[in-house]
């Protein structure tokens, strides 16, 4: 297990409540995570975000800083996620 610190919006949800794993991608604002959802269809984003007001973000980079924010009820916020690193 690695321990990322980041600043992105407080509504990310980065809890164990999916089938998703959760990633790490490089960001213009540094390393963030992600969700990698397991390829069912061509049709759907493998990375996205999700988000406790909006549900899924088909984007990886949503709501990692302001200027990708999703909506207008955006809140910096320190996250400090664990992610398997493999």
């Amino acid at each position: 297990m690695r321990e990322i610190k980041f600043k992105a919006c407080k509504f990310l949800d980065f809890q164990d409540n999916y089938t998703a794993k959760k990633v790490l991608i490089g960001t213009k604002n540094g390393n963030k995570v992600s969700w990698e959802r397991p390829i069912i269809d061509s049709s759907y984003p493998p990375l996205v975000q999700f988000c406790t007001k909006r549900g899924r973000l088909n984007s990886p980079e949503m709501c990692l800083c302001k200027s990708n924010a999703q909506c207008s009820d955006y809140s910096d916020f320190n996250h400090c996620v664990n992610i398997k690193m493999t």
